[in-house]
């Protein structure tokens, strides 16, 4: 065997042995390619991840906020509740009869109706119905002009009562001691008026508690 055929084998197993060593180093690379393609897989999964954790942080924060104000808002009801609240409706209830012939009188039949709208009891009711003008009608119902015990209904509340039905007011009040709890109403039922002319009804209400007194809600107003 030649030098020539010698050199010839040598350079055979020289690049056999470069081939595989480059085919290693390309299955390296491969191999930390797939690695990295791996790694940034993974990577924007994580992005994603955060992502979706930074929206649900946002959401469970909104959460957080709107039962923070809820809570307030609940603390806020619970005090207002925890106040004592005075506060009293009055109205009328009245049916209006009216006669064929045109002088005789009309008639209206009604109630006066006060209720307790607030949370704490009302005491002393009275009330005061007021015609205008004084002699355009007169006004009649369950009220004595005598305070007994044997009595129930209602009973003049001021001294002056007569002077006072002159000018056409009727002051009254129960001749039992009364006291009107939250949501309860008290009533003054079945008054008759006789009305000759045009006139206007109103009325009023007095506690203890509302001395400035409470206007009824409506009128009666009769044309004739």
């Amino acid at each position: 065997m030649n030098d020539q055929h010698i050199q010839l084998q040598q350079k055979v197993l020289h690049y056999r042995s470069e081939v595989a060593k480059y085919k290693q180093l390309l299955q390296l690379a491969e191999t930390e390619l797939k690695r990295e393609q791996l790694r940034n897989h993974y990577l924007q999964k994580q992005l994603e991840q955060m992502d979706e954790y930074e929206q649900t942080i946002e959401k469970l924060e909104q959460q957080l906020l709107f039962y923070e104000v809820a809570l307030e808002e609940e603390k806020k009801r619970k005090k207002e509740m925890k106040q004592d609240i005075v506060r009293a409706h009055a109205y009328f209830t009245y049916t209006v009869m009216i006669s064929e012939e045109k002088e005789e009188p009309t008639t209206v039949i009604g109630d006066f109706v006060v209720e307790n709208i607030g949370n704490t009891p009302l005491n002393d009711p009275i009330i005061c119905v007021r015609l205008r003008p004084a002699d355009h009608a007169q006004f009649s119902g369950k009220f004595s002009f005598r305070h007994t015990q044997e009595e129930e209904g209602w009973t003049f509340a001021i001294d002056n009562w007569r002077q006072k039905i002159k000018e056409g007011e009727y002051w009254l009040k129960p001749i039992d001691e009364t006291t009107l709890l939250p949501n309860e109403q008290l009533r003054f039922s079945s008054f008759e008026l006789r009305i000759f002319h045009t006139i206007v009804v109103e009325a009023f209400v007095y506690f203890r508690q509302l001395k400035q007194g409470i206007p009824s809600f409506n009128h009666i107003v009769i044309n004739k």
